[in-house]
């Protein structure tokens, strides 16, 4: 794919962003010095394959919980820190409560109604419960749990009906992303290093996502690291 395939068409709404659409797609137009994600226009990127065992990627995530307190104080960390958020976040606190328990007890009715209620909420061209609700589906592709497999092509249809008038037309499209598991690097190079359980690299990783806009890595990596660490499957899972 080419600039010169097509004319690209500014996103209603987001002129002044560096997103455009292509053939009706959604793709990153700005520099080429962009962040490799797999909808960058000017550079083909796609994450390289990874086996993922559920188990290994919960106890890297249980270390990386621990390891929280070390990052900068963004976006939902501070929720998963038990820290007071900014306005609109904390005042929503419960919302984000009940995503915890719905994950800790594999109640996936219960997580898709409760995920529905934080899309669209928090500021940016990806709000803070978009990105969020991503990072946990990311986790949820990459570490499938036994009890929700048969209702998560359900599940990501529901998320997608909501989002599409909870949110702007881009962050819904990143947000379908994140639910195939696919979106930007620094989030594929986290799970690779929670995978292999390389402690020396994990606080370095978290790093580089935390970088990912605002605060979109820090509110991904909130719900990457909630999903990973509340999941009944795993003997290992705890709560954090």
């Amino acid at each position: 794919m080419t600039p010169s395939a097509s004319p690209l068409r500014k996103v209603t709404g987001f002129e002044s962003t560096a997103y455009a659409t292509l053939h009706g797609e959604l793709v990153w137009a700005g520099a080429a010095t962009g962040v490799d994600h797999p909808r960058n226009l000017h550079r083909h990127w796609r994450a390289p394959r990874i086996a993922c065992d559920a188990q290994r990627l919960a106890a890297g995530a249980r270390e990386g919980l621990g390891l929280i307190e070390n990052l900068p104080p963004k976006g939902l960390l501070l929720w998963l820190a038990g820290r007071p958020l900014p306005f609109p976040l904390d005042p929503a606190r419960a919302r984000f409560d009940a995503i915890r328990a719905a994950l800790e007890c594999n109640d996936l009715p219960g997580f898709a109604a409760a995920a529905t209620r934080v899309l669209g909420l928090g500021h940016g061209l990806t709000p803070s419960g978009d990105d969020f609700v991503g990072g946990i589906c990311f986790a949820l592709a990459h570490a499938p749990r036994a009890a929700w497999a048969a209702g998560m092509p359900a599940l990501r249809a529901h998320l997608l009906a909501h989002a599409a008038t909870a949110t702007n037309e881009i962050s819904a499209a990143l947000l379908g992303d994140l639910i195939d598991g696919a979106s930007y690097a620094p989030l594929h190079e986290l799970l690779a290093v929670l995978q292999h359980d390389d402690a020396s690299a994990l606080t370095g990783s978290m790093q580089r996502l935390l970088r990912v806009g605002a605060s979109s890595g820090a509110d991904m990596l909130a719900g990457l690291l909630l999903a990973l660490t509340t999941n009944p499957d795993s003997p290992a899972s705890a709560t954090p």
